[in-house]
């Protein structure tokens, strides 16, 4: 479900919209609220909603200046503006920061669904275009192939995937890579489906999503005469596909092709339906519309690979190696060079998501040298070498210390970076998923990221101020990363001192 939150100075209005819509029926988890800008800005900072529903005029920054803020920092995020007609001219200041939707107020709760529904609608259109381009880089795009086959050996491996009302919590390694909670999934069968039929089927399908749905990439899996079909949904109407699907047959099928389609609320509630119906079964086949893959569901073997890998990335120096060794024990009496191929990118898969310094891309070119390989030893070999590489960088990145004491050493070094945020220490310096690096942050200090940030910029400044000739309150705001926003340095001094910086100056050094 996508997150939202909504800020407002006003509390009526605040708790109307909240208790005023259905928001589950939307797709839509509310996160919560926040009475100014401030407040906003550090839940938005902390959380990442993917929506915004903002008064323009708030205390602390405006909703122009908290989206200007949040623009820097992270575009993804989506605004909804609420304005009275005397603001509206300046309302309009948004549109440069890709704010589509106003709501003059008053609002009722069918203007408020409608411009709700019209961002959501946004939101997956950018989620499709995204997808398209990462589809059209091979590498990634194989990577994506090997991660999807992984995540079915999860779920055929876990004792839950015996029972049909539990499920397998597939998030907990593959949340960096895959998006779990915030998309429907289609999924279709095709029962009766004779193997000699199944590439000519896809063949067919495939035809109707490049004229129908490029953006979209269907992912197949055949066992058993039974075809299943998944993709990402984005809220469309798929009664015409429903009809094309439904006629299609071969001659040579003694019974009939039959057709149906289920709709699931996420990635994770299709995947355990779709595992729960293909678990007893020992040989699969997986592909993309072009590459196809055997999926050996040998359980003990797969869950014994699985669990050396994992016990690679632990902190025990001694047991991570032992874990190397006893993997590659294992791997080297395979003679089936497709199980061979199937276990190593299991291998890859989990090491690239424990494994921070292992960036996808790297993994990606690994596996397409695995893939093009035709001797098991030279793959083995290589697995070998590998390991022993990132055994080493990962054993040297956890001796420097928690994930919090990472961040804590980047905040010191780029404090005055105005568009330090969580999310781009999380892209772009750890590798790490943004909401698993927060929670981690919160356990380990026991606060917020925002609230460290904010602490540390002020603490600074107070350092600053406090010199015996202290330099100009504009260059102290630059030096702690509010250059661009001197108006919100002070609002944040004076709610952490009770005294604005001058005040604050003066005081110090006896002058007040």
């Amino acid at each position: 479900m996508l997150k939202l939150l909504i800020a407002d100075d006003e509390k009526i209005i605040r708790e109307t919209i909240s208790e005023l819509i259905d928001w589950k029926s939307l797709g839509i988890s509310l996160m919560g609220t926040a009475k100014d800008g401030i407040e906003a800005y550090n839940m938005i900072l902390d959380e990442y909603p993917d929506i915004v529903l903002t008064d323009i005029k708030m205390p602390g920054l405006s909703g122009l200046e908290l989206i200007q803020k949040i623009y820097a920092v992270n575009k993804d995020t989506q605004f909804i503006i609420l304005t009275g007609y005397s603001d509206f001219e300046y309302a309009k200041k948004a549109m440069q920061y890709g704010v589509r939707y106003y709501l003059l107020k008053p609002c009722n709760e069918e203007q408020i669904i409608s411009s709700l529904k019209d961002v959501i609608h946004d939101y997956y259109d950018k989620l499709a275009t995204r997808r398209n381009v990462q589809d059209n880089l091979p590498l990634l795009n194989q990577f994506r192939q090997n991660l999807l086959i992984n995540l079915i050996n999860d779920g055929l491996t876990s004792q839950n995937s015996l029972s049909k009302d539990s499920y397998v919590p597939f998030h907990k390694d593959y949340s960096k890579y895959l998006d779990f909670y915030t998309t429907l999934y289609e999924v279709c069968y095709f029962y009766y489906l004779i193997e000699e039929n199944m590439q000519n089927l896809i063949d067919l399908i495939e035809h109707y999503r490049e004229n129908n749905s490029p953006g979209i990439s269907f992912n197949y899996l055949y066992v058993h005469n039974t075809l299943v079909l998944f993709f990402p949904s984005f809220g469309t109407s798929y009664e015409e596909m429903d009809v094309f699907m439904s006629k299609l047959n071969f001659s040579n099928q003694s019974t009939g092709i039959l057709y149906q389609r289920n709709s699931f609320d996420n990635f994770e509630l299709a995947l355990n339906k779709i595992i729960y119906h293909i678990r007893l079964y020992e040989q699969i086949i997986y592909t993309d519309g072009t590459i196809v893959t055997r999926i050996s569901n040998y359980q003990n073997i797969i869950r014994e690979v699985q669990n050396y890998t994992a016990q690679i990335y632990v902190d025990d120096r001694e047991e991570s190696a032992k874990a190397i060794h006893s993997l590659l024990s294992v791997l080297q009496t395979i003679t089936d060079i497709n199980f061979l191929k199937q276990l190593v990118s299991s291998v890859i898969v989990i090491s690239s998501s424990k494994n921070i310094s292992y960036h996808a891309l790297f993994a990606a070119e690994f596996l397409a040298g695995v893939g093009s390989s035709s001797n098991c030893q030279e793959i083995t070999s290589s697995l070998r070498q590998l390991l022993e590489t990132l055994y080493h960088k990962y054993h040297s990145y956890t001796a420097a210390g928690t994930i919090s004491a990472k961040i804590q050493t980047y905040v010191q070094e780029h404090l005055s970076d105005p568009d330090l945020s969580l999310k781009w220490i999380a892209d772009n310096y750890l590798y790490m998923n943004v909401d698993y690096v927060s929670k981690k942050f919160i356990k380990e200090t026991g606060e917020t990221f925002s609230k460290y940030l904010t602490d540390e910029k002020v603490k600074k400044a107070k350092e600053l101020l406090a010199e015996q000739n202290p330099i100009k309150i504009q260059e102290i705001a630059e030096l702690v990363g509010c250059g661009n926003n001197p108006p919100y340095f002070n609002q944040i001094f004076k709610k952490s001192t009770g005294l604005s910086p001058s005040v604050y100056m003066k005081k110090i050094h006896g002058d007040v």
